[in-house]
């Protein structure tokens, strides 16, 4: 018979369990308390999540202009669609076709060149506020709402100036 841990026979009471020695090498016991941080590291961390999430709202920004660009630069279906939208909530504003497609065109080219203009600023003081170790995440927020404010306003500007929209409007304030 071999002597395996299965085989050998109970300890006697008068033997005593060899005594496990501590360990003598530096390594760290993983039960031991996560060291804290230290505030410029904890700050690191907070500008490294920072740095990712301006990023990734730029990249956001970037990938709304590049997909609404067909949109602005041809409106006609939009515009017709959003007529159709209107005639659907008011039945009695009686919209037809939108009539004003190139001044439409000029107003969707001039909202593509304020959100491409918005958006280069919008990176340039986020990288000037990321090399200084500002926090910058707010920046790409406060442009994707100016850019879209002003954007909006132009979709207005173009809509208003329609003819057929205008006669509407006056059918829809004279009938009441």
């Amino acid at each position: 018979m071999s002597d395996s841990p299965e085989t050998q026979p109970a300890p006697q009471k008068s033997e005593k369990a060899p005594k496990v020695n501590p360990k003598k090498d530096n390594t760290p016991d993983l039960k031991q308390a996560p060291i804290p941080l230290t505030p410029e590291e904890k700050r690191e961390r907070s500008l490294a999540f920072d740095r990712f999430l301006t990023w990734g709202l730029i990249f956001v920004g970037i990938f709304s202009v590049f997909t609404g660009l067909g949109d602005y630069i041809n409106p006609r279906n939009t515009m017709n669609a959003l007529y159709e939208e209107m005639n659907k909530l008011v039945p009695t504003l009686e919209l037809g076709t939108f009539q004003n497609i190139a001044f439409a065109t000029l107003m969707g080219w001039v909202a593509v060149t304020i959100q491409a203009v918005i958006l280069a600023l919008v990176v340039w003081w986020s990288r000037q506020r990321m090399k200084a170790k500002k926090m910058s995440w707010w920046v790409p927020i406060t442009g994707a709402v100016v850019s879209n404010m002003l954007s909006t306003a132009c979709i207005f500007i173009a809509l208003l100036s329609d003819p057929s929209f205008q006669e509407a409007l006056m059918n829809l304030a004279a009938s009441k």
